[in-house]
């Protein structure tokens, strides 16, 4: 095999369009696999982990194309491709193009300025005050950002009443438009803000199916509920929308200090408060608090007078054969931890990459367990996309694990929307009969994929489709109970 080289100075481009260049390179003949990064010592490092050599003197700001074919033509051609994607990128920017130093001038009185920021971590924090300074509240996409410095910046958004949304902010909506993975949802009274990507996107579509609309969704990053941060975003987000017809917050492994601060701030507003896999219930006030998003949903359509949510149909109980483990392999890393805390109620537990339970941590050897995993997480994405963004890699493990005469579930998720590939089933054809295929759609039908068209590409392959993942993952647990061994 050949391998290539080329670097492009001086030149920015996101790094999820990067993501998809590496993608459109990895279709063409005779190209075995390509890394199109920014040239971060980081970046350098996973392309050396994927078997790259990348040259020495690279620099931090360039973006450097590495392509590996099975002739030097191949990947020369391959490259040329990466120069004519990125070209096309950048034109396609170029008439809405600013710096950030356009910023604070571009902003009108009735704008709500918002900079997206997907840039390597080591560059967030000048381009994040940069934009503060300017008068703009930020959404920052990037991971990777120290947390000195995700700190110091949601205290300087805090003092100019700005919000901070992220680091790891995978998902917001506001006024209709979402950024980063979003979902085409109807526009209305609800409020939502969360520390989860994929959760926000699973509540927001639940409500729309509910009736409910979003007035907004504010993503706050992963770690903004830590005692570190103490839940500064989460505050500011929680006071900005306290006039909400209902008010949602969700979040992952929330510092108990800090919930209780934010409970007690949402107590007098109509209000759930959603802890990710937590058991029990309770209220405070107004606020209920849930670890399950289809609950916090059920309970708010009660709260407004709304018809409930139907209940799933659920097929009858299906003969496993003897089969005895499960497989959860999950895009969301949210779907991924909620549906481990319920297979556990239904008396299965599982190991995962992204435990909710530690002692469930996955082992590298993990072939005769049952397990859930997260195929988003940093171990899964080194030099690839994120599978909502190429699903190949995801779906491949799918089709393998149907393969083996000891699986008797497989449950998947399919998480539609702004951001996702268009065929979010590629590579699913191939799946072996015996194991039963249980998936959730998270997605509505003005997502660009079209749920009545991935629907019915789920039920072609045979699998039992569910409205939501927390009713896949009950309809998994109690298949589950019938499963041997």
């Amino acid at each position: 095999m050949i391998q290539r080289y080329d670097e492009v100075e001086g030149r920015y481009i996101d790094s999820v369009l990067l993501m998809q260049i590496t993608r459109d390179l990895e279709k063409e003949k005779g190209v075995s696999k390509a890394a199109v990064m920014t040239g971060s010592r980081a970046n350098l490092e996973v392309m050396r982990n994927i078997g790259f050599e990348p040259p020495s003197g690279v620099k931090d700001t360039s973006v450097i194309i590495a392509v590996e074919a099975d002739s030097d033509e191949a990947a020369k051609a391959a490259i040329d491709k990466a120069f004519d994607l990125m070209d096309r990128r950048t034109q396609e920017a170029s008439a809405a193009s600013m710096t950030l130093d356009d910023v604070g001038t571009a902003i009108g009185k009735s704008d709500l300025p918002v900079v997206f920021i997907s840039t390597p971590g080591e560059h967030v924090k000048e381009v994040a005050s940069k934009a503060l300074d300017a008068g703009a509240h930020v959404h920052i996409f990037s991971s990777n950002v120290p947390l000195e410095t995700e700190v110091m910046l949601k205290r300087k958004g805090h003092e100019k009443g700005l919000l901070v949304m992220g680091p790891d902010a995978g998902t917001t909506i506001l006024n209709g438009k979402g950024l980063g993975f979003a979902n085409a949802v109807r526009r209305g009274d609800v409020g939502i803000v969360g520390s989860s990507g994929t959760g926000i996107q699973e509540l927001s579509v639940l409500l729309h199916k509910g009736g409910l609309g979003v007035s907004a969704a504010i993503g706050v990053g992963s770690a903004d509920l830590s005692a570190e941060i103490d839940g500064i975003t989460t505050k500011d987000a929680v006071a900005i929308l306290k006039d909400s017809r209902y008010l949602f917050v969700i979040a992952k492994k929330p510092d108990e200090k800090v919930r209780r601060e934010i409970v007690d701030m949402m107590k007098d507003i109509p209000s759930s408060f959603i802890s990710l896999g937590e058991s029990g219930e309770a209220t405070t006030g107004k606020t209920y608090q849930t670890g399950y998003i289809d609950d916090a949903v059920a309970h708010a359509l009660r709260e407004l007078g709304m018809k409930p949510f139907p209940a799933a149909q659920k097929p009858p109980r299906a003969d496993l054969n003897g089969r005895r483990l499960l497989r959860g392999f999950f895009v969301g890393g949210s779907i991924c931890y909620q549906a481990q805390a319920i297979l556990a109620r239904k008396g299965t537990k599982v190991h995962s990459n992204a435990p909710a339970d530690k002692a469930y941590t996955l082992p590298p050897d993990w072939k005769d367990l049952s397990v859930c995993i997260d195929t988003g997480a940093e171990e899964y994405v080194v030099g690839k996309p994120h599978p909502m963004i190429d699903p190949k890699a995801r779906n491949a493990m799918v089709v393998e694990e149907s393969k083996r005469p000891e699986v008797a579930v497989i449950l998947i998720d399919v998480v539609l929307g702004f951001g996702s590939a268009q065929d979010l089933l590629e590579g699913l054809e191939g799946l072996a009969k015996g194991p039963i295929i249980i998936a959730s759609i998270c997605g509505t039908d003005d997502d660009k994929q079209g749920y009545a068209k991935v629907r019915a590409g789920l039920e072609k392959i045979g699998a039992l489709v569910f409205d939501s993942a927390g009713q896949a993952a009950e309809y998994a647990g109690d298949l589950m109970k019938g499963a041997s061994g």
